[in-house]
């Protein structure tokens, strides 16, 4: 397992980490967003993804944050004014500028593969007059779930057991020490402190999960707010649940989530299907089948 890593060239830039991994399979979602609140300056962000075996495919998500969209983002309101005809988005602390991501330019390769984005080839000016922060979102299309997510089948014997499955959400961020030597020395040295890191986890209603740590919070996903944003046409989508997990104050960050679901396939079905048939013939040819099994159990457990 390896850890997603996120730096600047320049010191006291990156304020705010928000990272939404999307993984329904009722909504065929299997995607990562990137959502980085930073100063508005001139610097290099670097974004290393875990175990990259492909180039990442970037989609940008600029504009995409309309209506109540921004609120879900950073989990408060988010107010929007204008200033000299561009668009500000108002925390009550920082005012910020919502800037591109370029899809193709900043793609580019660096030891393992990873995405880096030129923040100094997308600085304007006047944006820069308007508001002291600026906001990137974009998502990794062929981002591979399987780097973050392990899936376990039940070690138990019993027959029930053989239709549910887990699965465990390893995702980390500017984790040192999975990293080599060298890399983990200049993470750590590199590496400003977050004010937050949010990491939302959203899968299908049906799936049951643990979580560890205390500060996380859970809901359905608010499909007014979240359709569009997704190009969800209103019907025939299913709805799903939101595990927030956040991190405050930290360089670093660690979100674990233990899962488990419901699977069905068609062997398991042909299996069930002989399971009941076989019991009901038996119980067809004994009549007194039933009286048998308690008299055996009552053999075994009960004394005298």
């Amino acid at each position: 397992m390896n850890t997603l890593t996120v730096t600047a060239d320049k010191k006291d830039c990156l304020k705010q980490l928000h990272l939404n991994l999307w993984d329904s399979k009722k909504n065929n979602l299997h995607f990562l967003d990137i959502g980085i609140l930073c100063k508005n300056d001139k610097y290099n962000i670097s974004i290393q993804l875990p175990l990259a075996n492909e180039t990442p495919i970037v989609e940008n998500l600029s504009q995409k944050i309309i209506g109540d969209v921004p609120n879900a983002i950073f989990n408060e309101p988010v107010n929007t004014e204008e200033n000299n005809k561009i668009k500000v988005l108002k925390l009550p602390n920082k005012r910020f500028v919502l800037s591109p991501v370029d899809e193709i330019s900043c793609v580019k390769h660096y030891g393992e593969e990873g995405i880096h984005i030129g923040v100094e080839k997308v600085l304007n000016q006047q944006n820069a007059l308007a508001a002291e922060y600026q906001y990137f979102r974009f998502r990794i299309t062929n981002f591979d779930l399987s780097k973050v997510i392990i899936e376990l089948d039940s070690k138990s014997k019993s027959f029930e057991s053989s239709f549910t499955s887990y699965k465990i959400v390893d995702f980390r961020v500017n984790d040192a020490k999975l990293l080599p030597v060298i890399e983990s020395q200049k993470l750590s040295s590199n590496t400003d402190k977050f004010e937050k890191i949010h990491f939302l986890y959203m899968t299908d209603i049906d799936t049951d999960i643990q979580l560890t740590g205390k500060d996380y919070s859970s809901r359905f996903l608010e499909r007014r707010i979240w359709d569009d944003y997704l190009d969800f046409k209103k019907e025939n989508k299913s709805d799903m649940l939101v595990y927030h997990l956040k991190q405050g104050n930290s360089s670093s960050a660690n979100f674990l989530i233990k899962c488990s679901y419901n699977k069905t396939s068609i062997v398991h079905l042909i299996v069930y299907a002989a399971v009941v048939i076989a019991l009901a013939i038996v119980a067809n040819k004994v009549p007194d089948f039933v009286s048998l099994i308690f008299t055996f159990i009552k053999t075994l457990f009960v004394k005298g």
